[in-house]
């Protein structure tokens, strides 16, 4: 079993126990994984709708916001802050390697950033499922504020990896999503970072929602729903945070998670939407083999309008089920077992030997 398998059965071990006796069966591995074997091909839907923003069909494309402070390509980002044993921690991140600084005041779980290399949002528990928010801003040469308790609270949510790995903050630093299960069912929460308010949504039925992931119109969340039942399918969604209602599945789906192609094949299990609204990164988990059932790991680029692959795929070294873009959409941060790497340029490289990394974001 892999640990992409590993987790995600973790994950709905914990939705199972969180539902009424009799109502559902507890799980050991999402359908998607089992469902069938990975040598029978999958064929992948076609024509699929274009992405609709704010009810106005845009051929796809999501409109880009421009942020006059979005972090610049070159090198990329000049800091990344790490969640290390449940410490904050700014590193510097010029050239190949991190350069740990001393580590910030309170216990944390998870980071998310806005992508202008000096705006960042932590979590910390705060006791059971429920989580606290903070908000943590560098100055020019990575000195950082002392993170900053959001109005509005605590968001209780299972995200089934006991923190909220499944965080995710806006481009223009506005608001933040968390998605998860809330009593067995699929959730999704934003939180506006000014006024404390949240919005929920929430699927019918048991299963999972990962993945959560803001396109650069600041409004648009997108996610992997997948369903508890073995018949259904993992799909990525688009969901219009601005329109009514509470209905998770109203969002549109963008593509099945599974990829059968000549560019690439195999599971999506994370993807970012880019800054360029044209296009997503997706790691994607290759068919398993050999005897311990090994499987190839690669990063891809996915169009925005029918997710099909574009470019060449970046091979990666294992699987991290973990990606997140910097504000130039030309720099990728992964975390494998622990141990930190950057993809760039269509090359993996490791950022540190230390394998004691959380979580980290730039």
């Amino acid at each position: 079993m892999t640990r992409t398998e590993e987790r995600l059965r973790d994950a709905f071990g914990a939705a199972a126990d969180s539902m009424p006796d009799g109502s559902l069966a507890p799980l050991t591995v999402p359908a998607r994984r089992r469902r069938r074997p990975w040598t029978v091909p999958v064929a992948v839907a076609a024509g699929l709708a274009a992405v609709v923003v704010g009810g106005t069909a845009l051929g796809g494309v999501i409109p880009r916001t421009v942020h006059g402070n979005a972090a610049a390509g070159g090198d990329g980002p000049r800091y990344i802050v790490a969640i290390r044993d449940g410490r904050a921690v700014v590193e510097s991140a010029a050239g190949q390697g991190l350069s740990k600084a001393a580590p910030l005041s309170g216990h944390y779980e998870a980071v998310a950033a806005t992508g202008d290399g000096r705006t960042f949002f932590l979590a910390g528990k705060a006791g059971g499922d429920a989580y606290a928010f903070y908000r943590l801003t560098l100055t020019a040469n990575g000195t950082p504020s002392a993170p900053q308790p959001l109005p509005g609270g605590t968001v209780r949510l299972d995200t089934g990896f006991g923190k909220p790995e499944n965080l995710a903050a806006s481009p223009d630093g506005t608001r933040l999503a968390v998605v998860g299960t809330a009593g067995g069912r699929p959730e999704a929460v934003v939180v506006d970072v000014r006024t404390g308010g949240h919005r929920t949504w929430t699927a019918p039925g048991a299963g999972t929602v990962t993945s959560a992931t803001w396109a650069p119109d600041d409004r648009t969340l997108g996610f992997i729903q997948t369903p508890a039942s073995p018949s259904g399918q993992a799909v990525l969604r688009l969901l219009d945070t601005r329109r009514p209602g509470a209905d998770l599945l109203s969002s549109r789906v963008l593509r099945p998670a599974e990829i059968t192609g000549a560019r690439v094949n195999g599971l999506i299990n994370v993807f970012v939407l880019n800054p360029d609204g044209r296009t997503a990164t997706a790691q994607i988990q290759g068919a398993k083999h050999g005897r311990d059932d090994d499987a190839s790991y690669a990063l891809a680029t996915l169009s925005a309008a029918d997710g099909r692959p574009t470019g060449r795929a970046v091979p990666l070294p294992g699987d991290s089920f973990f990606v997140k873009a910097d504000g130039s959409g030309e720099h990728f941060l992964q975390l494998i077992d622990g141990r930190p790497g950057r993809v760039d340029g269509g090359a993996f490289t490791w950022l540190s030997s230390a394998a004691d990394y959380d979580d980290l974001a730039w």
